[in-house]
Protein backbone atom coordinates (compact mmCIF):
# COMPACT_ATOMS: atom_id res chain seq x y z
CA UNK A 1 0.00 0.00 0.00
CA UNK A 2 1.36 3.34 -0.99
CA UNK A 3 2.45 5.61 2.25
CA UNK A 4 -0.34 8.35 1.34
CA UNK A 5 -3.21 5.69 0.86
CA UNK A 6 -1.68 4.79 4.49
CA UNK A 7 -1.91 8.20 5.58
CA UNK A 8 -5.51 8.62 4.45
CA UNK A 9 -6.84 5.01 6.20
CA UNK A 10 -5.29 6.41 9.43
CA UNK A 11 -6.98 9.41 8.99
CA UNK A 12 -10.16 8.15 8.03
CA UNK A 13 -10.22 5.23 10.98
CA UNK A 14 -9.27 8.60 13.72
CA UNK A 15 -12.25 10.43 12.03
CA UNK A 16 -14.51 7.82 12.78
CA UNK A 17 -13.27 7.07 16.21
CA UNK A 18 -13.99 10.47 16.51
CA UNK A 19 -17.13 10.62 15.27
CA UNK A 20 -18.58 7.52 17.75
CA UNK A 21 -16.86 9.61 20.72
CA UNK A 22 -18.28 12.34 19.92
CA UNK A 23 -22.09 10.47 19.45
CA UNK A 24 -20.83 8.95 22.79
CA UNK A 25 -20.52 11.97 24.62
CA UNK A 26 -23.28 13.68 23.01
CA UNK A 27 -25.90 11.12 24.10
CA UNK A 28 -24.97 12.19 27.54
CA UNK A 29 -24.92 15.77 26.94
CA UNK A 30 -28.72 15.24 25.72
CA UNK A 31 -29.88 14.22 29.69
CA UNK A 32 -30.03 17.20 32.04
CA UNK A 33 -27.05 18.41 34.04
CA UNK A 34 -27.76 20.37 36.94
CA UNK A 35 -25.13 21.57 38.98
CA UNK A 36 -21.11 22.45 38.48
CA UNK A 37 -18.51 20.80 36.09
CA UNK A 38 -17.60 17.50 36.60
CA UNK A 39 -17.85 16.06 33.01
CA UNK A 40 -15.92 15.69 29.90
CA UNK A 41 -17.84 17.96 27.62
CA UNK A 42 -16.83 21.50 27.01
CA UNK A 43 -17.59 24.80 26.05
CA UNK A 44 -16.04 24.81 22.68
CA UNK A 45 -15.75 21.07 21.51
CA UNK A 46 -17.04 17.86 22.87
CA UNK A 47 -13.72 15.96 24.74
CA UNK A 48 -13.81 12.29 22.40
CA UNK A 49 -11.11 9.35 22.33
CA UNK A 50 -8.77 9.39 19.68
CA UNK A 51 -6.94 6.44 19.28
CA UNK A 52 -4.97 5.72 22.55
CA UNK A 53 -5.04 9.21 23.82
CA UNK A 54 -7.99 11.06 24.71
CA UNK A 55 -8.65 14.73 22.48
CA UNK A 56 -9.26 17.04 25.07
CA UNK A 57 -10.67 20.58 24.68
CA UNK A 58 -9.48 23.67 26.82
CA UNK A 59 -12.52 25.37 27.19
CA UNK A 60 -14.18 24.93 30.30
CA UNK A 61 -15.93 22.22 31.33
CA UNK A 62 -19.37 22.83 31.93
CA UNK A 63 -21.54 19.41 32.50
CA UNK A 64 -22.15 18.11 35.53
CA UNK A 65 -22.46 14.43 35.20
CA UNK A 66 -19.07 12.63 34.99
CA UNK A 67 -17.81 10.15 32.06
CA UNK A 68 -15.69 7.73 32.52
CA UNK A 69 -13.69 7.49 29.41
CA UNK A 70 -11.39 4.67 30.16
CA UNK A 71 -10.47 2.22 32.33
CA UNK A 72 -7.45 0.34 33.71
CA UNK A 73 -7.77 -3.21 34.65
CA UNK A 74 -6.31 -4.35 37.79
CA UNK A 75 -6.72 -7.98 37.39
CA UNK A 76 -5.28 -10.27 35.98
CA UNK A 77 -2.13 -10.37 37.90
CA UNK A 78 -0.37 -12.21 35.68
CA UNK A 79 -0.18 -9.41 32.88
CA UNK A 80 2.24 -7.70 35.46
CA UNK A 81 4.70 -10.66 35.80
CA UNK A 82 8.44 -10.02 34.41
CA UNK A 83 11.19 -8.49 35.25
CA UNK A 84 11.68 -6.32 37.96
CA UNK A 85 11.46 -2.42 36.34
CA UNK A 86 14.45 -0.67 36.72
CA UNK A 87 14.19 1.35 40.18
CA UNK A 88 17.11 3.86 41.50
CA UNK A 89 18.22 3.91 44.73
CA UNK A 90 16.55 6.19 46.13
CA UNK A 91 18.25 9.30 47.19
CA UNK A 92 17.23 12.26 49.88
CA UNK A 93 16.97 15.44 48.48
CA UNK A 94 15.91 16.92 52.19
CA UNK A 95 13.29 16.65 54.77
CA UNK A 96 10.90 18.97 56.66
CA UNK A 97 9.03 19.24 60.32
CA UNK A 98 5.71 19.43 60.81
CA UNK A 99 5.02 21.26 64.18
CA UNK A 100 1.88 20.68 67.18
CA UNK A 101 0.45 23.30 65.06
CA UNK A 102 0.86 21.38 62.07
CA UNK A 103 3.07 24.77 60.68
CA UNK A 104 6.42 23.83 58.02
CA UNK A 105 9.94 23.97 59.28
CA UNK A 106 12.89 23.78 56.78
CA UNK A 107 14.73 21.32 58.84
CA UNK A 108 14.73 17.98 61.15
CA UNK A 109 14.16 18.79 64.60
CA UNK A 110 11.53 16.38 64.81
CA UNK A 111 13.54 13.65 63.89
CA UNK A 112 13.51 10.86 66.66
CA UNK A 113 16.61 8.60 67.62
CA UNK A 114 15.82 5.04 68.40
CA UNK A 115 16.93 4.08 71.37
CA UNK A 116 16.81 -0.31 71.48
CA UNK A 117 15.83 -1.98 74.57
CA UNK A 118 17.95 -4.47 77.00
CA UNK A 119 15.60 -7.07 75.94
CA UNK A 120 13.26 -8.22 73.08
CA UNK A 121 10.84 -10.77 74.69
CA UNK A 122 9.29 -11.13 77.86
CA UNK A 123 8.29 -7.52 77.64
CA UNK A 124 5.41 -5.83 78.94
CA UNK A 125 4.96 -2.47 77.42
CA UNK A 126 1.66 -1.23 77.90
CA UNK A 127 0.29 0.24 74.36
CA UNK A 128 -2.93 1.96 76.42
CA UNK A 129 -1.01 3.70 78.86
CA UNK A 130 -1.96 7.47 78.80
CA UNK A 131 -4.63 6.90 75.92
CA UNK A 132 -6.41 9.56 77.82
CA UNK A 133 -4.42 12.51 77.63
CA UNK A 134 -3.65 11.47 73.41
CA UNK A 135 -3.00 14.66 71.48
CA UNK A 136 -4.83 13.54 68.08
CA UNK A 137 -4.57 14.88 64.84
CA UNK A 138 -7.45 16.55 63.07
CA UNK A 139 -8.21 14.51 60.56
CA UNK A 140 -10.87 16.46 58.84
CA UNK A 141 -8.22 19.16 57.67
CA UNK A 142 -7.10 17.71 54.66
CA UNK A 143 -3.40 18.93 54.25
CA UNK A 144 -3.47 17.52 50.46
CA UNK A 145 0.22 17.86 49.47
CA UNK A 146 0.65 21.39 50.93
CA UNK A 147 3.61 20.70 52.73
CA UNK A 148 5.41 18.88 50.17
CA UNK A 149 4.81 21.83 47.21
CA UNK A 150 6.26 24.01 50.91
CA UNK A 151 9.29 21.77 50.65
CA UNK A 152 9.72 22.51 46.87
CA UNK A 153 9.50 26.40 47.22
CA UNK A 154 12.08 26.52 50.19
CA UNK A 155 14.39 24.47 48.29
CA UNK A 156 14.19 25.89 44.89
CA UNK A 157 17.63 25.27 44.45
CA UNK A 158 17.50 21.43 43.69
CA UNK A 159 15.16 22.48 40.73
CA UNK A 160 16.94 25.77 38.95
CA UNK A 161 18.54 25.22 35.92
CA UNK A 162 20.85 27.83 34.15
CA UNK A 163 19.08 30.00 31.88
CA UNK A 164 19.96 32.94 29.57
CA UNK A 165 23.70 32.68 30.06
CA UNK A 166 23.49 32.72 33.62
CA UNK A 167 26.14 29.71 34.53
CA UNK A 168 25.82 29.53 38.36
CA UNK A 169 22.67 28.04 39.49
CA UNK A 170 22.52 29.08 43.24
CA UNK A 171 22.47 32.61 42.29
CA UNK A 172 18.94 32.20 40.14
CA UNK A 173 16.66 34.07 42.32
CA UNK A 174 13.73 34.84 39.37
CA UNK A 175 10.81 33.06 39.63
CA UNK A 176 10.33 33.18 35.99
CA UNK A 177 13.43 31.22 35.20
CA UNK A 178 12.08 28.12 36.85
CA UNK A 179 10.78 26.58 33.14
CA UNK A 180 9.64 23.07 35.41
CA UNK A 181 10.43 20.50 38.17
CA UNK A 182 12.18 18.35 35.45
CA UNK A 183 10.15 15.19 37.88
CA UNK A 184 7.35 13.52 36.22
CA UNK A 185 5.39 12.63 39.73
CA UNK A 186 5.07 14.07 42.94
CA UNK A 187 3.08 12.29 45.45
CA UNK A 188 3.47 11.15 49.40
CA UNK A 189 5.14 7.93 49.70
CA UNK A 190 1.80 6.76 50.52
CA UNK A 191 0.00 7.08 47.58
CA UNK A 192 2.68 5.21 45.51
CA UNK A 193 2.38 2.60 48.76
CA UNK A 194 -1.47 2.19 47.79
CA UNK A 195 -0.47 2.11 44.06
CA UNK A 196 1.95 -0.89 44.75
CA UNK A 197 -0.32 -3.13 46.68
CA UNK A 198 -3.34 -2.53 44.48
CA UNK A 199 -2.92 -5.81 42.54
CA UNK A 200 -3.62 -7.73 46.09
CA UNK A 201 -5.70 -5.48 47.34
CA UNK A 202 -9.36 -6.78 47.18
CA UNK A 203 -10.91 -5.35 50.40
CA UNK A 204 -9.93 -1.23 50.22
CA UNK A 205 -10.73 0.70 47.37
CA UNK A 206 -9.02 4.14 46.89
CA UNK A 207 -9.75 7.63 44.63
CA UNK A 208 -6.50 9.98 43.74
CA UNK A 209 -6.76 13.12 42.19
CA UNK A 210 -4.29 13.99 39.17
CA UNK A 211 -2.98 17.64 38.29
CA UNK A 212 -0.85 18.28 35.38
CA UNK A 213 0.86 21.80 36.05
CA UNK A 214 3.99 22.96 34.32
CA UNK A 215 4.96 19.25 32.84
CA UNK A 216 4.49 17.38 36.27
CA UNK A 217 1.62 14.94 37.27
CA UNK A 218 1.06 15.79 41.06
CA UNK A 219 -1.04 13.19 42.77
CA UNK A 220 -3.57 13.78 46.27
CA UNK A 221 -5.49 11.56 47.70
CA UNK A 222 -8.79 11.75 48.18
CA UNK A 223 -11.15 10.94 51.04
CA UNK A 224 -13.49 7.94 50.20
CA UNK A 225 -17.06 8.11 51.85
CA UNK A 226 -16.21 4.53 52.77
CA UNK A 227 -13.31 5.44 54.13
CA UNK A 228 -14.50 8.32 55.95
CA UNK A 229 -17.59 6.42 57.96
CA UNK A 230 -14.70 3.95 58.82
CA UNK A 231 -12.37 6.89 60.37
CA UNK A 232 -15.37 8.02 62.15
CA UNK A 233 -17.33 5.27 63.27
CA UNK A 234 -13.84 3.27 64.94
CA UNK A 235 -14.97 1.95 68.30
CA UNK A 236 -12.66 2.14 70.96
CA UNK A 237 -10.60 -0.96 71.18
CA UNK A 238 -10.17 0.22 67.18
CA UNK A 239 -9.05 3.90 68.32
CA UNK A 240 -6.74 2.19 71.11
CA UNK A 241 -4.84 0.13 68.69
CA UNK A 242 -4.34 2.70 66.36
CA UNK A 243 -3.15 5.33 69.17
CA UNK A 244 -0.57 1.94 70.25
CA UNK A 245 1.53 2.16 67.41
CA UNK A 246 2.35 5.95 68.53
CA UNK A 247 2.62 4.66 72.17
CA UNK A 248 5.31 2.00 70.84
CA UNK A 249 7.21 4.57 69.29
CA UNK A 250 7.48 6.73 72.42
CA UNK A 251 8.48 3.70 74.34
CA UNK A 252 11.61 3.50 71.71
CA UNK A 253 12.55 6.50 70.74
CA UNK A 254 13.76 10.28 72.26
CA UNK A 255 14.56 13.72 71.10
CA UNK A 256 18.84 12.84 70.88
CA UNK A 257 20.71 11.20 72.87
CA UNK A 258 18.19 11.09 76.15
CA UNK A 259 16.29 8.53 77.00
CA UNK A 260 13.14 7.79 75.81
CA UNK A 261 10.18 9.36 78.16
CA UNK A 262 6.66 8.15 78.20
CA UNK A 263 5.19 10.16 80.88
CA UNK A 264 4.61 12.90 78.46
CA UNK A 265 1.30 12.46 76.20
CA UNK A 266 1.82 11.19 73.04
CA UNK A 267 0.93 13.01 69.90
CA UNK A 268 0.77 12.54 66.17
CA UNK A 269 0.82 15.83 65.00
CA UNK A 270 4.41 16.86 64.83
CA UNK A 271 6.22 14.86 62.35
CA UNK A 272 9.20 14.45 60.28
CA UNK A 273 9.39 13.90 56.66
CA UNK A 274 11.85 12.49 54.10
CA UNK A 275 12.04 13.71 50.67
CA UNK A 276 13.15 11.53 48.11
CA UNK A 277 13.90 11.16 44.60
CA UNK A 278 13.95 8.06 42.63
CA UNK A 279 13.66 6.90 38.43
CA UNK A 280 11.17 3.99 38.01
CA UNK A 281 11.22 3.16 34.22
CA UNK A 282 11.15 5.92 32.10
CA UNK A 283 9.86 8.21 35.10
CA UNK A 284 11.36 10.98 37.58
CA UNK A 285 9.61 10.64 40.99
CA UNK A 286 9.81 12.65 43.99
CA UNK A 287 7.68 12.04 47.22
CA UNK A 288 7.76 12.64 50.96
CA UNK A 289 6.76 10.41 53.55
CA UNK A 290 7.16 10.41 57.43
CA UNK A 291 10.04 8.86 58.89
CA UNK A 292 9.60 7.27 62.05
CA UNK A 293 13.35 7.40 63.71
CA UNK A 294 17.01 7.32 63.21
CA UNK A 295 19.29 4.55 64.20
CA UNK A 296 22.33 6.74 65.22
CA UNK A 297 24.70 3.84 65.39
CA UNK A 298 24.71 3.42 61.65
CA UNK A 299 27.28 4.62 59.53
CA UNK A 300 24.63 4.96 56.59
CA UNK A 301 23.61 7.96 55.22
CA UNK A 302 20.04 9.03 55.24
CA UNK A 303 17.81 7.20 54.56
CA UNK A 304 20.02 3.83 54.69
CA UNK A 305 20.36 4.83 58.54
CA UNK A 306 16.61 4.95 59.20
CA UNK A 307 14.18 2.75 60.93
CA UNK A 308 10.34 1.91 60.72
CA UNK A 309 8.28 1.15 63.75
CA UNK A 310 5.25 -0.70 63.39
CA UNK A 311 3.32 -2.59 65.89
CA UNK A 312 0.99 -5.83 65.40
CA UNK A 313 -1.20 -8.30 66.73
CA UNK A 314 0.45 -11.64 67.77
CA UNK A 315 0.52 -14.87 66.38
CA UNK A 316 -1.98 -17.03 67.87
CA UNK A 317 -2.60 -19.46 64.94
CA UNK A 318 -1.02 -20.42 61.72
CA UNK A 319 -3.78 -18.26 59.71
CA UNK A 320 -2.87 -15.50 61.98
CA UNK A 321 0.97 -15.70 60.61
CA UNK A 322 -0.04 -16.46 57.03
CA UNK A 323 -2.73 -13.20 57.13
CA UNK A 324 0.51 -11.46 58.31
CA UNK A 325 2.64 -12.61 55.41
CA UNK A 326 0.00 -12.24 53.22
CA UNK A 327 -1.52 -8.72 53.59
CA UNK A 328 0.71 -6.85 56.19
CA UNK A 329 4.30 -7.31 54.98
CA UNK A 330 3.23 -6.38 51.39
CA UNK A 331 2.18 -2.67 53.07
CA UNK A 332 5.10 -3.19 55.29
CA UNK A 333 7.66 -3.73 52.40
CA UNK A 334 6.54 -1.22 49.90
CA UNK A 335 6.30 1.61 52.28
CA UNK A 336 10.03 1.17 53.49
CA UNK A 337 11.23 -0.26 50.04
CA UNK A 338 10.07 3.29 48.15
CA UNK A 339 11.77 5.31 49.92
CA UNK A 340 14.89 3.00 51.04
CA UNK A 341 14.47 2.47 54.42
CA UNK A 342 16.39 -0.79 55.07
CA UNK A 343 14.73 -2.47 57.96
CA UNK A 344 11.10 -2.60 59.98
CA UNK A 345 10.98 -2.91 63.77
CA UNK A 346 7.78 -4.17 65.10
CA UNK A 347 6.47 -4.78 68.34
CA UNK A 348 3.59 -7.86 68.75
CA UNK A 349 1.32 -7.08 71.02
CA UNK A 350 -1.27 -9.60 72.66
CA UNK A 351 -4.87 -8.62 72.63
CA UNK A 352 -4.80 -6.97 75.79
CA UNK A 353 -2.52 -4.72 73.95
CA UNK A 354 0.82 -5.16 75.14
CA UNK A 355 4.02 -5.87 73.56
CA UNK A 356 5.52 -9.07 74.20
CA UNK A 357 7.73 -9.59 71.83
CA UNK A 358 9.88 -7.09 69.47
CA UNK A 359 11.35 -8.95 66.12
CA UNK A 360 13.17 -6.73 63.30
CA UNK A 361 12.16 -7.53 59.93
CA UNK A 362 14.67 -6.57 56.69
CA UNK A 363 13.05 -4.43 53.73
CA UNK A 364 14.78 -6.40 51.06
CA UNK A 365 14.33 -10.21 52.74
CA UNK A 366 10.33 -9.29 52.91
CA UNK A 367 9.63 -10.13 49.07
CA UNK A 368 11.20 -14.09 50.60
CA UNK A 369 9.51 -13.94 53.64
CA UNK A 370 6.14 -13.84 51.65
CA UNK A 371 5.41 -17.49 51.24
CA UNK A 372 4.53 -16.77 47.48
CA UNK A 373 1.59 -14.62 48.35
CA UNK A 374 3.25 -11.28 46.86
CA UNK A 375 5.52 -10.67 44.04
CA UNK A 376 7.27 -7.60 44.25
CA UNK A 377 7.43 -7.46 40.32
CA UNK A 378 4.13 -7.67 40.16
CA UNK A 379 3.61 -4.57 42.55
CA UNK A 380 6.43 -2.24 40.29
CA UNK A 381 4.89 -3.65 37.04
CA UNK A 382 1.44 -2.56 37.87
CA UNK A 383 2.94 0.67 38.88
CA UNK A 384 5.18 1.62 35.82
CA UNK A 385 2.13 0.21 33.90
CA UNK A 386 -0.58 2.73 35.92
CA UNK A 387 1.64 5.89 35.70
CA UNK A 388 2.00 5.04 32.28
CA UNK A 389 -2.07 5.34 32.02
CA UNK A 390 -1.85 8.48 34.37
CA UNK A 391 0.40 10.19 31.79
CA UNK A 392 -1.69 9.09 28.92
CA UNK A 393 -4.53 11.01 29.71
CA UNK A 394 -3.69 13.79 32.10
CA UNK A 395 -2.87 15.59 29.44
CA UNK A 396 -4.41 19.44 30.12
CA UNK A 397 -1.49 21.29 31.69
CA UNK A 398 -4.11 23.39 33.81
CA UNK A 399 -3.72 23.41 37.95
CA UNK A 400 -7.44 23.85 37.81
CA UNK A 401 -8.49 20.69 36.14
CA UNK A 402 -8.41 17.85 37.71
CA UNK A 403 -8.27 13.90 37.01
CA UNK A 404 -9.57 11.68 39.56
CA UNK A 405 -9.16 8.22 39.32
CA UNK A 406 -10.94 5.42 41.06
CA UNK A 407 -10.57 1.53 42.56
CA UNK A 408 -13.91 0.78 44.12
CA UNK A 409 -13.61 -1.79 46.90
CA UNK A 410 -13.34 -5.25 44.81
CA UNK A 411 -13.58 -4.10 41.55
CA UNK A 412 -11.14 -4.92 39.22
CA UNK A 413 -10.77 -1.84 37.02
CA UNK A 414 -9.55 1.81 37.58
CA UNK A 415 -11.82 4.45 36.47
CA UNK A 416 -10.95 8.06 35.49
CA UNK A 417 -13.58 11.63 35.16
CA UNK A 418 -12.29 14.86 34.75
CA UNK A 419 -13.25 17.86 36.74
CA UNK A 420 -12.82 21.60 36.72
CA UNK A 421 -14.15 24.70 38.81
CA UNK A 422 -15.86 22.14 41.04
CA UNK A 423 -14.30 22.09 44.70
CA UNK A 424 -11.35 19.41 43.28
CA UNK A 425 -8.56 21.38 42.73
CA UNK A 426 -5.81 20.93 45.47
CA UNK A 427 -2.39 23.12 44.20
CA UNK A 428 -2.73 26.11 45.73
CA UNK A 429 -2.62 29.92 44.15
CA UNK A 430 0.70 30.42 46.55
CA UNK A 431 2.15 27.31 44.84
CA UNK A 432 1.19 28.20 41.20
CA UNK A 433 3.15 31.84 41.62
CA UNK A 434 6.05 30.33 42.67
CA UNK A 435 6.21 29.21 39.49
CA UNK A 436 4.90 32.02 37.86
CA UNK A 437 6.40 35.93 37.93
CA UNK A 438 3.30 37.90 39.88
CA UNK A 439 3.66 41.04 41.53
CA UNK A 440 1.11 39.95 44.46
CA UNK A 441 3.13 39.20 47.81
CA UNK A 442 3.51 35.63 49.02
CA UNK A 443 4.49 34.88 52.53
CA UNK A 444 5.81 31.52 51.18
CA UNK A 445 7.57 33.05 48.77
CA UNK A 446 9.15 35.52 51.11
CA UNK A 447 10.31 32.66 53.69
CA UNK A 448 11.71 30.53 50.92
CA UNK A 449 14.34 33.38 49.30
CA UNK A 450 15.34 34.86 52.77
Amino acid sequence: MKRSNVRRSQEDGDALDEERSTKRVKRHTDQTCTTTTTCTHTDNRVIGIVGDRPRLSLGKLTCSKPVVLRTFAVKPTSDFIGEFPFFSRPQELGHFSLEIDRTFANDNRHLKHYHPLSKESDLNLDLRQGFETFVKRDDDVKERLDNVMKWIVHNKKHFLRPQRNVSVCYDIKDDDLIESLGIDFIAWRGHFTKFLCTPYENRDGWEMAATLFRGTIYISEVETEEERQRRLGMNHWEQQCMYGGYKFEQYVTSDGKKSPDTSQPVNNIEAFCSVVRSDLGPYKLLYSGEVDCLQSVSKDKPPGNYLELKTSRKWYSQKNENNFYRYKLVKWWAQSFLVGIPQVICGFRDDEGVVREIKHFKTMQMPKLSMGWWNGSVCFNFLVKFLDFIKSVTVIDDPSVVYLFERKPGNNVISYTVHQADGQQFIPEWYIRAFVKDSRPSSVETKATS
